[in-house]
Formats: C-alpha cells, sequence, structure tokens
C-alpha cells in the first residue's frame, strides 16, 4: 500500500573510501567524530585507550579543519620515557625523551616549538599545523597529534589510520572515525589488529535490529569489528553451503531469488569474536534461527497453505510496513486476504527494498530482480523475504487478523486506517498521497 513518500524517503550516508596514511594535518572532519588512541611499550605491544569521554580529565579534541589535538601531559603519561614540565610563567611546556635525549618545548597560542636534537643544545625552531593552546574544558596544554614525533626514536613514529584500515583491523567503526597510533620506539610500519590490541576485547557484542536487510546486516557486522570486510560476508553468502540447516534445505530454488538467506538472519544479539570467518557469522545467525522457528510454527504455516519460506516473506513484509506490533495482525489480514482473491499486494516495502538493498548491492543488469520482488508487478509474493523479520512479525504472519480488510494506509500522524473497500486518502486530507 502506498504511504507518505516522506515517511519513507532515507538518506543513506555512506563513509567513503579513505587511505592508510600518516598525515601532520588531517584533513577536514567533523568535530563530533572520536578517536582511538594505540600505544606500544618497549616490547613493541600495543594498548588500545579513550581519551575522547574522559569525565573531568583532558581528552582528544579537534580544531580548525578536523586537526585532531591530545592532552600533552597525559600522553606524555602514557609513553614510557617521557617527561612533562608546564612552566606556569612563561607559558611553556616542555616534554623530554629521557632515552634519546630529545627535547621540545611548546609556548601558548604559538604554532612554533623548539626542538633539541640529542646532538645539540642549541634549539630548530618547528612548526606545527595548529598552534598550542590551554584546553577550555580542563586546562590542559593541547598540541597536534604529530607533534610528539620530534621526541620519539623514529620520525615515522606515529601515523594516524582511517575507517578502511580500521575494518580490515577489526576495529569498531560505528564509534571511532580514525585512529591515533604511536610508538616511542620504532617505525609504525602497519596498523595491528585489534584482537593483538590490549584494552580491546577479541569479542564483540551485536544487536541486529529487527527488519534489517541482508545488506544492513552485513555493512553492521563490518563496522563492529566482527569481520574485516562485507566481502568475505557476501562470499560465504554465495558459496558456502548452508543446507545442512533444515530451514536452509526447504528453501525452494528460485533463480529470480537475490539474496538466499535474506528473510534467515534471525534478528537478536550476539557475541561474535573479532575478525571472524563469513561463514561461521553467518552459522551462528542461521543456529539461532533454527531455535526460534518451532514445530509447531512449522506445523501452523502448513496448515495455512503456506511454507515456511513464505510466511518469512510475509513476515518481512509485515516488518517493513507496520509502524508498530499493533498493526501487525491487521496489516497481515490485508496480505492474506489479498493473496487469497489472487490480487497483487501493491506494498511500497517491496519497491524500496528493490531500490536501496538490491540495486546498489549486485553487479550486472542491476533491474534484474525488478518484477519479481515489486509487488506492484508481481502477481503473488515476491521472490523471497525484502528483511531479516523479527519474531513479532513472524507470528503475525502465522496468525493474522480474521477480517475482511483489503486496504489499509497511514496518514501522516502515524496512525493506520484498514477497510474492506478502496479509500482515497485525499477526501479526507488534501495533503495525503493516494493509497491503493
Amino acid at each position: 500500500m502506498k504511504r507518505k513518500r516522506l515517511v519513507f524517503m532515507v538518506i543513506l550516508l555512506v563513509f567513503t573510501n579513505v587511505t592508510l596514511l600518516f598525515l601532520p594535518y588531517i584533513e577536514a572532519e567533523a568535530a563530533s567524530k572520536k578517536y582511538g588512541l594505540i600505544i606500544a611499550n618497549e616490547k613493541g605491544k600495543y594498548t588500545f585507550y579513550d581519551l575522547n569521554e574522559a569525565e573531568g580529565k583532558a581528552g582528544l579534541e579537534t580544531v580548525g579543519n578536523g586537526n585532531v589535538m591530545v592532552p600533552l601531559w597525559r600522553m606524555t603519561k602514557l609513553m614510557q620515557g617521557l617527561t612533562y614540565k608546564y612552566d606556569s610563567k612563561t607559558k611553556e611546556a616542555t616534554v623530554t625523551n629521557k632515552s634519546n635525549g630529545k627535547k621540545i618545548v611548546f609556548k601558548k597560542d604559538s604554532t612554533y616549538f623548539n626542538y633539541y636534537s640529542s646532538k645539540s643544545s642549541k634549539p630548530e625552531k618547528k612548526k606545527m599545523v595548529y598552534k598550542m593552546y590551554l584546553s577550555k574544558k580542563s586546562s590542559s596544554v593541547m598540541v597536534h597529534m604529530s607533534a610528539l614525533r620530534w621526541v620519539m626514536n623514529s620520525a615515522k613514529g606515529c601515523k594516524y589510520y582511517k575507517i578502511e584500515d580500521m575494518k580490515k583491523g577489526g576495529y569498531d567503526t560505528s564509534i571511532y572515525s580514525g585512529l591515533l597510533v604511536y610508538n616511542p620506539y620504532q617505525e609504525v610500519t602497519g596498523l595491528a589488529k585489534a584482537t593483538e590490541v590490549n584494552n580491546i576485547s577479541k569479542t564483540v557484542r551485536v544487536t541486529i535490529p529487527e527488519g534489517y536487510a541482508v545488506s544492513q546486516v552485513f555493512e553492521l557486522l563490518v563496522s563492529k569489528g566482527v569481520c574485516a570486510s562485507t566481502k568475505s560476508l557476501y562470499d560465504a553468502l554465495y558459496n558456502h553451503d548452508f543446507s545442512y540447516y533444515p530451514l536452509v534445505k526447504a528453501i525452494p530454488e528460485n533463480e529470480f531469488r537475490c539474496f538466499l538467506l535474506e528473510g534467515y538472519l534471525y534478528p537478536d544479539t550476539y557475541e561474535f569474536y573479532r575478525l571472524s570467518k563469513g561463514q561461521d557469522v553467518i552459522g551462528k545467525f542461521l543456529r539461532n534461527g533454527e531455535s526460534k522457528i518451532t514445530e509447531d510454527m512449522r506445523l501452523k504455516a502448513e496448515s495455512l497453505g503456506y511454507t515456511m519460506d513464505e510466511i518469512l516473506t510475509i513476515a518481512s513484509l509485515i516488518e517493513k510496513e507496520a509502524g508498530n506490533s499493533k498493526t501487525m495482525a491487521d496489516i497481515s489480514s490485508v496480505i492474506h486476504n489479498r493473496l487469497s482473491k489472487r490480487m497483487k499486494l501493491q506494498l511500497d516495502a517491496s519497491i524500496y527494498y528493490v531500490e536501496r538493498y538490491i540495486k546498489p548491492n549486485i553487479d550486472g543488469d542491476i533491474n534484474r530482480y525488478n518484477s519479481y520482488y515489486n509487488t506492484y508487478k508481481t502477481g503473488a509474493l515476491p521472490s523471497g523475504p525484502i528483511c531479516n523479520p523479527g519474531i513479532k512479525a513472524i507470528n503475525a504472519a502465522l496468525n493474522p487478523a480474521q477480517t475482511e480488510y483489503l486496504y489499509f494506509y497511514s496518514d501522516e500522524n502515524g496512525e493506520y486506517h484498514f477497510s474492506k473497500e478502496y479509500v482515497n486518502p485525499k477526501a479526507n486530507a488534501s495533503n495525503e498521497n493516494v493509497t491503493k
């Protein structure tokens, strides 16, 4: 059924193509972004720190064109061998590396600092991307993230990593937009895997929302560090044989079905190992789904004249069309009633699924599934589920309300209206869209 277009329009924001690079200057990033901090010890073992939300303490800050500024005294405290001193009279902050004799002296509100190498007592004047300042939040001395490299054993002892590299390493990119990596003892040559870094759990909890499509589930898993890429998940989806799961084995062959396991990645809260194999992750979803779909539910589907796959397809339509669980049984009745009368379902959610979740995620002729999922075109159910429905939607698909409804629409207040006969919403509200 058509709803108001404004209710369903969604803008997908995708953080795109970033490269692994140490930059003394970080190009424009939103000031609200959070950054992780990783520091190596003498043995080369890295530890993760979150200095973004340190209650009452100095944390990372972004200024200007997204330059990441670090609290000097906290940073030196985290790096063995560095000492920090601040002179309130001269407004100068000094950092010294006791192991190599290097020293840097920063002055408040200056973009320049004095650098003392281990071989000379005379300072060299160096310029930073952004001035040293005192934080308004904590009064801590703040300097650009790259400044500390001058006291390290290697000038390449710090790097900044962006999202694409973080994903490969199993880091949580749903929270952090970048990683600052420091090694006071040697050059940073690559980003350590999250599983090898102290203070990062080797497992991660992920909640899959009801109604997520396969592509959304895969993107969420990668952003949380469960898998290194969506490619590994799609490879498993297309190439691994999951037919030893009864529900999967029962899925009928259909060349016009896009994602075989759409509808079978049961929405729930899971705990995964970071950087898991795609087939292991999908297998966990399927095992959970098998435990939730009971024998009674299978028998009920059969009594209604549907396969469990068709029930999951109906449930997915209900999940995406229903504004809340209270409307699910009535929406289910509309779907069942129209199917029994061989009427087209004409559900907008099926169109949105094609446009938002099929076309952007397939190669070749991206329109090849249109007429098989678009319920304004196909005379029956779509070729498969259009999302992964939750248990309420599944139960609604199995237990439709006993009505004669054939039509429904939602108004601008989110209220649902059901009827046996077609109703034109424009008859009651001039700004409503026509519902068929």
